[in-house]
């Protein structure tokens, strides 16, 4: 798309969401989450007291959960269900026969969840302030959740036929996605299956960042690669 074109679709997406009753209130999602983390997780540690390294580790875990899975999934899923609601009302088909194609139009789509799920997931991991990662590993750690955002709205866009079934298949993706989050750390060779939920690979990157690892990077261009496989399938079946 031209970048006038992509300016201009801005104020009207604004208005689209002020104006949608089941979008409006996802925005302010993550927002809550944050503050609430931050609020809410420290008075626990405190509560169980210096021998609670336990309740420390479900922190950690809450914090890779929430702000690199959660996050970038509310982000794609809004633009999912903006994607899905076009489609409903025959939005797609008139592109079709612009010069701005349904395919290109659905690859601005999903490179701009991904960008504005990076932005959210930096800004919330560091207003949670659960971890010590710092400015330039929190922005490592939201880029490789970041996919998972486009991955979620070009899903929805290729394969919910309505809002109902969106919801549900965001719903059932949710419990899929967090469980890398809470599977044990050190499994060995029986970690990999886990590979191939999208999800894992910012997990392992969260591990490595926060602690003594260097693979972090490997874990970033697999979150990259998956994110753009489970993306390219989504366009296709959508703009075939």
């Amino acid at each position: 798309m031209r970048p006038r074109a992509m300016l201009g679709l801005l104020p009207a997406d604004l208005r689209r969401l002020a104006r949608d009753e089941l979008l409006v209130w996802m925005p302010a999602v993550p927002l809550a989450m944050a503050l609430a983390a931050r609020l809410g997780v420290p008075a626990l540690l405190r509560a169980v007291g210096p021998g609670g390294a336990g309740a420390r580790e479900w922190a950690a875990r809450i914090d890779v959960a929430a702000f690199a899975i959660v996050v970038p999934v509310l982000v794609g899923t809004v633009v999912g269900f903006m994607l899905l609601g076009e489609k409903e009302d025959g939005v797609w088909s008139v592109l079709a026969v612009t010069p701005t194609s349904l395919r290109g139009y659905l690859i601005w789509r999903a490179a701009g969840a991904v960008i504005v799920a990076a932005a959210a997931g930096g800004v919330c991991t560091r207003l949670a302030g659960l971890d010590d990662l710092g400015a330039a590993r929190t922005a490592v750690l939201a880029a490789a959740g970041a996919p998972l955002a486009g991955a979620a709205a070009l899903s929805l866009a290729a394969w919910a036929a309505n809002t109902v079934q969106g919801f549900a298949a965001v719903k059932l993706s949710l419990i899929v996605l967090v469980l890398p989050a809470v599977a044990p750390r050190d499994a060995g060779v029986w970690q990999w299956p886990l590979a191939a939920i999208p999800s894992w690979w910012p997990v392992r990157a969260y591990w490595d960042l926060t602690g003594p690892g260097s693979w972090w990077p490997a874990w970033l261009l697999g979150s990259a690669a998956v994110g753009l496989a489970i993306m390219a399938v989504g366009l296709r079946r959508a703009a075939p």
